[in-house]
């Protein structure tokens, strides 16, 4: 005899700021989509993050590089155009994707900035707006204070 074991392994994906960076969801890709994560390296995609379409019905994430420690989004492939928004942070190995064309966005608190990608983002996606949550802002101002502080102490001593 056969057993199949239904037990659902247990996973966590921390989803914390999911609601932090998308401030209102209005509408979607009906259904979501199934995204080709086979560039990307990163165990989780987090909400926020630019998902692109070769417009013949194929969706991936935009990459991600990573040069000096700094992670940024590379630029947008030939062909591709920006689909939406990835509404929840997902696992890389489960790619099925809400995929936001419509809301509101912090990106503040993102965890890739945008960088050049956001006004192109704003150009194709114009129901999606961009805004400054000043909490999000103050804390990493406040924390980019206290590493330039502790840099200075740690230099000086």
């Amino acid at each position: 005899m056969v057993n199949v074991n239904l037990t659902k392994e247990r996973e966590q994906v921390v989803f914390g700021k999911d609601s932090v960076i998308i401030q209102k969801y209005i509408a979607g890709i009906p259904g979501g989509r199934s995204l080709d994560v086979t560039d990307i390296t990163d165990e989780v995609l987090y909400a926020g993050h630019p998902i692109i379409t070769d417009g013949n019905g194929g969706y991936k994430p935009l990459k991600v590089v990573t040069s000096e420690g700094v992670k940024s989004y590379d630029s947008l492939p030939d062909g591709y155009s920006y689909a939406g928004i990835l509404y929840r942070s997902i696992l890389t190995k489960k790619p099925s994707a809400a995929i936001m064309i419509s809301g509101v966005v912090n990106d503040a608190a993102v965890e890739i900035p945008y960088g050049a990608h956001k006004a192109a983002i704003k150009s194709a996606l114009p129901t999606i707006m961009f805004v400054k949550d000043e909490v999000a802002d103050s804390t990493a101002a406040a924390a980019s204070t206290e590493e330039s502080a502790s840099a200075s102490e740690s230099a000086s001593n």
